[in-house]
């Protein structure tokens, strides 16, 4: 399987479960710490753009924080599902890896992307990174997530039940190798967190460790 096919995959699932996860996260803020500690480094109304934003539950978050807002997500169910929770607002579906179609280089301010890039096969998260420094303005902030472990796997997907056997593609990485991607793509880290997820509806057997990284684009 190449890494259009597991994209693919990874779209296919969430196109599945949209209505489902809607339902159950349209309004919720989970890692409220994360999201408060995100804010500390912003600008007052700056634009953040979500990458991965699915129902738009941090649409929800930011719009009443005074911030501009575009979600990106290639799930067109997760959009319909966004608008029927939360009226219209900006949002482009598509595929990460043709994020630099949509935006030009040094002309985002912010970029929000967690619980999405841990379904990236190496070589378009290394892309990913790259792309996402390449369109961040000097000193923009950009905040990312990614699971611990050692490379990718097939998970099941809680929300598909017995159809949702090893179906979700998941890639786990090792922390020193992302910091290492991160200095090179120009970003310095900021803060760091940890959270060890287990539980009915957490992908993974035994669970997984989430790592927050919040990081500025140098100059």
């Amino acid at each position: 399987m190449n890494s259009i096919d597991k994209r693919n995959n990874v779209k296919k699932d969430y196109d599945l479960i949209a209505k489902q996860y809607s339902e159950e996260f349209g309004n919720y803020i989970e890692d409220i710490n994360i999201y408060e500690e995100f804010e500390k480094y912003l600008k007052k109304e700056t634009t953040i753009l979500d990458i991965g934003a699915g129902s738009g539950r941090s649409y929800s978050y930011f719009n009443k924080k005074g911030y501009n807002y575009i979600a990106y997500d290639f799930s067109e169910n997760m959009k319909k599902c966004a608008y029927e929770l939360h009226g219209e607002f900006p949002y482009i579906v598509d595929d990460v890896v043709n994020i630099k179609k949509h935006f030009a280089d040094n002309s985002v301010e912010t970029v929000f992307a967690i619980y999405t890039l841990f379904h990236l096969p190496d070589e378009d998260f290394e892309k990913a990174l790259k792309d996402i420094s390449d369109i961040l303005k000097t000193d923009g902030i950009f905040l990312l997530s990614y699971c611990v472990g050692n490379g990718e796997r097939f998970d099941d997907e809680p929300y598909l039940g017995e159809n949702g056997k090893a179906v979700l593609y998941m890639n786990y990485m090792n922390r020193d190798h992302v910091n290492e991607l991160l200095a090179k793509n120009n970003f310095d880290i900021l803060y760091e967190s940890t959270k060890h997820e287990e539980g009915e509806n957490i992908i993974g057997e035994d669970g997984n460790d989430a790592v927050f990284v919040i990081t500025k684009k140098k100059g």
